[in-house]
């Protein structure tokens, strides 16, 4: 989580995620879409957060909780092998242990997975195959506001009298 009146930490939400992918994949890299540096060598996955903001109680500001979605793309030169990892990283999220992971080490909830299926990219003279799914996840902020606290209260009674 994140420092008072900072709001939620993003951070910790992609911090969890490598983790759990490398869990489940046996050490596969999780990058951000559409970033710069060097790309990992196939297969890896990559992460978009394609809602990071969905209110699920509009009147709640303080430990709010709301919902975010984050689409998770396999990328690699074999469809079978995008597919099987997909198919595997839905299965991951939707398990005991995955949902576990997720709120241990995140406090992160899983609230639903969908899968996406194929994303193929045609890439000079062959194609990268792709393949993912869709995340809908749950987490609280920690925004707080600091509100002057009332140590006295005195009541006089102007009714009371002769």
């Amino acid at each position: 989580m994140s420092n008072d009146n900072q709001g939620y930490d993003y951070g910790t939400l992609v911090n969890t995620l490598i983790k759990a992918i490398s869990e489940l994949s046996g050490g596969l890299q999780l990058i951000e879409s559409a970033s710069g540096g060097e790309q990992p060598e196939y297969p890896f996955c990559q992460y978009t957060i394609t809602s990071p903001y969905i209110a699920i109680s509009p009147d709640v500001v303080e430990g709010e909780q709301f919902e975010i979605v984050i689409s998770l793309t396999w990328r690699g030169l074999s469809g079978h092998q995008v597919l099987n990892l997909a198919n595997t990283t839905n299965k991951y999220f939707r398990s005991q242990e995955g949902r576990f992971f997720m709120q241990e080490n995140g406090g992160i909830v899983v609230v639903s997975v969908q899968n996406s299926g194929l994303r193929d990219t045609f890439i000079s003279i062959e194609y990268e195959r792709s393949a993912g799914i869709d995340l809908r996840l749950r987490v609280a902020d920690s925004y707080s506001s600091e509100v002057q606290e009332i140590e006295n209260i005195s009541f006089t009674n102007e009714n009371l009298g002769g």
